[in-house]
């Protein structure tokens, strides 16, 4: 990540400085010989259209300079105009050589730093816009104080103290004036309609930024989602890599075409799912090339469910980790009810296959009637307190994702189904695992457990070593294994105030069948960043009333 340099410093203090001073140089009425010599050439109101030139264009450098310190192009290339600009204002405005030759130092520290400036201009959110609402607001503000603060009673015929200049230049900044605001002269007169102007400026420059569309136009290009299957299909490594190429996440390819990361935007944060899938030679090199990528387009960036076998590349380019969960493995070769401590489920089996409950498997394409008790299933799942549907990390039920997939069920005597979890392709060598787990409001108790035990043993007999049941979050760290105080911090938050999910209740669940468990990371740049990640990431995995095709 590049590092700005105190050259930018420069750049930035210059643009601010020559904005203020633009605004500054308005406020002063007098440049007598200035305006005699002036007068005699030009007309009294292109005197007026200069000043507020020279104000609008100083409102603009002032509010610009954020941009400058974010090092944005097009920021540069504004600045640069209006630096051009201010050079030839000031010079017919009253021959005003300091303030024309701090202009001209701004467009020459520009030019010089020009290759500082590779930041594209990326799409704006809230946060952003209530930021630049809150410059423009202040600098309007301090510009109508300053003005009545320091006028000269002859202007207006008072002599305005702080306080009465803080309550004038609001009242004009509504647009509403003040009945008791007389103007004598013919720059107090300048100076009102300035104000309205300046009021203006700020809040049209606020409402752009405040409410112009913030969309994140994700896509996956035809060509870019082949690619990436056949990368899966040589690199793939986890259960989660199969939702890498929904329709629901943009492609990130490297220049080499041989790894690609899976990414999802939000609130100019953009989030990948788990590690980049390519050769081990190629993942650092991919991380690279998209943090480089995110800086350009001023994104944060994240990394959501990642395996621990790239943690020293991800801190070779200076991100932090924070442990995030477990998968619960199920080792298919060593299962088995036999013994005493498989007793309670050999009971509660045998008690729901008397009652004529059974397993059953379903290929893909299912059948309508097998779709159609499924979604009621779904749908009686959906009403229990807690639960909904989610993304980005999992699918949901929609008929055409449901359809292709093997649907293994629990159904009872009259074949209607009890409970669901549909099959899908790990591209870890050897593993099974399931996406939806659903079961109905009223059907027996015990009903998940016996569906897993039949799974369990229907994958072991298709010769698969082992079932992965997912991720259970914040469950806490094994004996030894190495934690940032940053991780313990927020494993305590989350563990011992029980926030907003019964994390403990998800791990002792999984614990039932798990023979071992496979830590899951979130990748970070500093802990400033983890309340962005995490409001991405809860963005992200929303669920979204939008058409999604699938095939």
């Amino acid at each position: 990540m590049k590092k700005r340099t105190p050259w930018i410093w420069i750049v930035v203090l210059v643009t601010l400085g020559s904005g203020l001073f633009n605004i500054l140089s308005v406020m002063d009425p007098a440049l007598p010989h200035h305006r005699e010599l002036w007068g005699l050439v030009v007309p009294l109101e292109f005197l007026r259209l200069r000043r507020f030139l020279a104000l609008f264009i100083g409102f603009a450098l002032v509010v610009s300079s954020l941009n400058i310190y974010k090092r944005k192009k097009r920021a540069f290339q504004g600045v640069l105009a209006l630096g051009c600009l201010s050079v030839i204002v000031h010079l017919l405005k009253g021959r005003d050589y300091e303030h024309a030759l701090l202009s001209l130092v701004l467009v020459i520290v520009l030019l010089l730093n020009r290759k500082s400036f590779t930041v594209k201009s990326s799409i704006p959110d809230f946060r952003s816009g209530f930021l630049r609402f809150g410059i423009a607001a202040l600098v309007a503000l301090a510009y109508g104080v300053a003005g009545f603060w320091a006028l000269d009673p002859r202007h207006f015929g008072i002599n305005f103290n702080f306080w009465e200049s803080i309550h004038r230049t609001l009242l004009f900044f509504s647009l509403a004036g003040d009945p008791a605001i007389t103007p004598h002269t013919r720059y107090a007169h300048w100076f009102v309609d300035s104000l309205y102007l300046m009021s203006i400026t700020a809040f049209s420059y606020a409402g752009f930024s405040l409410f112009r569309p913030v969309i994140y136009q994700y896509a996956m290009i035809p060509h870019e989602h082949s690619h990436a299957v056949h990368l899966l299909e040589k690199h793939g490594r986890s259960s989660l890599d199969y939702f890498k190429v929904w329709p629901d996440k943009s492609i990130f390819l490297t220049p080499s075409q041989n790894c690609f990361l899976a990414y999802r935007v939000a609130g100019n944060f953009a989030i990948v799912l788990g590690d980049p899938v390519g050769p081990d030679e190629e993942i650092g090199p991919a991380i690279h090339e998209f943090a480089e990528m995110c800086r350009e387009n001023d994104w944060g960036i994240g990394f959501h469910q990642t395996l621990p076998d790239f943690l020293s590349v991800y801190q070779h380019f200076g991100f932090k980790k924070l442990k995030i969960g477990d998968d619960a493995i199920v080792d298919l070769k060593q299962f088995s009810l036999e013994g005493k401590s498989m007793k309670k489920f050999r009971h509660s089996i045998n008690r729901l296959e008397k009652a004529g409950i059974h397993t059953r498997l379903y290929n893909a394409p299912l059948p309508d009637e097998v779709l159609a008790q499924a979604r009621k299933v779904s749908d009686q799942w959906l009403q229990i307190p807690g639960r909904r549907e989610r993304g980005f990390t999992l699918g949901r039920f929609d008929p055409d994702y449901i359809r292709r997939t093997p649907l293994f069920v629990a159904a009872g005597k009259d074949e209607q189904v009890l409970a669901f979890v549909n099959i899908i392709p790990s591209f870890r060598k050897g593993e099974s695992t399931t996406d939806l787990m659903r079961y109905r409001t009223d059907a027996p108790n015990g009903i998940m457990d016996y569906l897993f035990l039949s799974l369990f043993a229907q994958e072991r007999a298709r010769g698969f070593e082992q079932f992965d049941m997912g991720m259970a979050p914040m469950s806490g760290f094994a004996e030894k294994e190495a934690a940032s105080p940053e991780e313990r911090a927020v494993h305590f938050f989350f563990q011992y105030l029980n926030f907003l999910f019964s994390y403990r209740g998800l791990r002792q669940y999984k614990a039932k069948f798990a023979t071992s468990w496979e830590p899951r990371y979130s990748i970070y740049r500093n802990p400033l960043d983890l309340p962005r990640l995490a409001i991405a990431l809860s963005k992200v995995s929303a669920f979204e009333e939008e058409e999604i095709l699938y095939g």
